[in-house]
């Protein structure tokens, strides 16, 4: 059959105008935020508030589902595998490490960032028996006999929490490998053992250290952040004694497989913006001790990469992967 030419130039656009329009009616049918982590956790908590702003400010319908399994990395393959069509995505955070613990393989081509919306920076914190009171006195004692004393991770070493401190001792003149760096099952349990003397110190947010702290059994040396922390102002920024600021700690972001459309993760950046920018969520991540960190695709892009690099420099000098 012999089609006129207009028809001819309609057939070849039809492709191209029923992906503009399923881009600009995104989304037609309710989403899903993957969670590579447990219920109730801080990633699980985080993206619930974000979901249910979502949910506030766009009037589309969230689901959220948690895999946790494997520390993650379960989650973040499903991510990985998931149709590029923006329907199902999931939550990002600090994930080089698992490369280097030889659990999986994730870099930052393997996924098509969105925005960040969550932002928490990691502490060295010790025991109120402890007879360091500032943070130069430890990092000096740490740096003169680095095989004398034992730092608990919080959760997994190599992690979160503990690369960013490690690179900060590092800088530091600290041999990083010679310390004993001790993995445990979550910040509450750690801080138990500090409080009782079992570690010298732990690697932890400072939210999650508030209640020992204000308790007066656990005090924070420093935290990793360029600027005071609200409600920890009288934290000692970690940049005044190493000499340079100091930014490190964990960080919470949407992301989706990669080859997202770019129309795709503007829709949900947009979403994500809005949402972070509402009262609702404001008051929500305030009440539940998590710090607001915004960052759109482009600076989230270059986040992971500056991650990766840190990662590859920390996990090297900790041992990992001879």
């Amino acid at each position: 059959m012999i089609y006129p030419r207009n028809t001819l130039f309609v057939l070849a656009c039809a492709p191209a105008m029923v992906a503009a329009a399923s881009a600009a009616d995104f989304p037609t049918r309710p989403v899903t935020i993957i969670v590579p982590a447990a219920a109730g956790g801080g990633g699980d908590t985080t993206s619930r508030i974000l979901a249910r702003s979502i949910e506030q400010e766009m009037g589309w319908t969230v689901s959220i589902i948690n895999q946790g399994q494997g520390g993650g990395v379960v989650g973040l393959t499903s991510m990985v595998n998931a149709a590029p069509d923006g329907y199902t995505i999931g939550l990002l955070f600090p994930y080089a490490g698992y490369k280097y613990t030889g659990q999986a393989t994730f870099e930052g081509s393997n996924f098509s960032p969105i925005a960040n919306f969550n932002g928490d920076s990691s502490s060295l914190v010790t025991s109120a028996s402890s007879p360091f009171k500032t943070l130069a006195e430890a990092l000096d004692a740490i740096k003169a006999d680095p095989a004398k004393y034992k730092i608990h991770c919080s959760g997994g070493c190599g992690s979160v929490w503990d690369v960013p401190v490690a690179g900060m001792m590092m800088d530091y003149g600290i041999d990083v490998e010679k310390i004993t760096w001790i993995p445990g099952q979550g910040a509450a349990t750690g801080l138990q053992e500090l409080a009782s003397g079992g570690v010298d110190f732990q690697t932890v947010s400072l939210p999650e250290a508030s209640a020992l702290m204000t308790a007066g059994l656990v005090r924070a040396l420093g935290v990793l952040s360029p600027t005071p922390v609200p409600g920890f102002e009288d934290v000692t920024l970690a940049g005044e004694v190493v000499g340079h600021p100091v930014d490190g700690g964990t960080w919470r972001a949407l992301g989706g497989p990669a080859g997202l459309s770019a129309e795709i993760a503007g829709t949900w950046e947009e979403a994500v913006e809005k949402a972070v920018q509402s009262e609702s969520f404001k008051s929500a991540m305030q009440t539940a001790n998590f710090g607001i960190k915004w960052m759109n695709t482009e600076d989230l892009a270059a986040l992971m990469k500056r991650h990766e690099e840190d990662t590859a420099r920390v996990m090297a000098a900790l041992g990992y992967g001879k």
